[in-house]
């Protein structure tokens, strides 16, 4: 029953004849579909890199251009080539924050989290921090990165919830990241 009425909804919003009370169907766009999702970036990473060395820092910015990744620690920055980077792992026990201030405990027991999602082939471009100081990142999310009925469970769940990263893995060739992130 639910499909049915989907498919309906879907068909009135695109042949602009919306007759449905829903309006997050009523609104949902036809030919760009792809949502701003804030996520949190946890204070502290470890960074592997290829060749079994690591690295630990506060990720401060990823540069889609340059393909680097930049990490603080203390005052000091350190920019490392994207190719180098085996995968960025975010700790529990780290700090992160939503985007409205609230301060999450990665893998912090006593809230409710979702299961783990990832999201394969993002473009490095559609990737910002947006205040590295508390961790706030946006990812532009669109098919086929995810489906049409992925980013509204996405939207659904980032409601009244926060996406925080647990790890991410570059391809700089793709120039393409893939993101594996849990709802808090």
């Amino acid at each position: 029953m639910t499909g049915g009425v989907l498919a309906a909804n879907n068909i009135s919003a695109i042949g602009k004849e919306v007759k449905t009370g829903n309006s997050l169907l009523a609104q949902a766009p036809t030919k760009s579909q792809t949502i701003a999702l804030p996520i949190a970036l946890p204070d502290f990473a470890d960074i592997s890199l290829k060749g079994g060395e690591s690295l630990s820092g506060r990720v401060i910015k990823v540069d889609a251009q340059g393909q680097t990744l930049t990490i603080q620690r203390s005052s000091k920055t350190r920019s490392i080539p994207l190719g180098k980077i085996e995968k960025v792992l975010f700790k529990n026990g780290a700090v992160a924050y939503t985007s409205n201030g609230r301060q999450i405990i990665r893998g912090e027991r006593k809230r409710p989290t979702g299961k783990p999602v990832t999201w394969n082939g993002v473009p490095l471009d559609t990737f910002k921090i947006k205040n590295p100081a508390k961790g706030e990142a946006e990812v532009k999310l669109a098919p086929p990165v995810v489906s049409s009925a992925g980013l509204l469970g996405i939207q659904s769940v980032a409601k009244d919830r926060q996406y925080v990263v647990d790890q991410i893995q570059f391809d700089p060739q793709k120039r393409t990241m893939t993101i594996q992130a849990t709802p808090y």
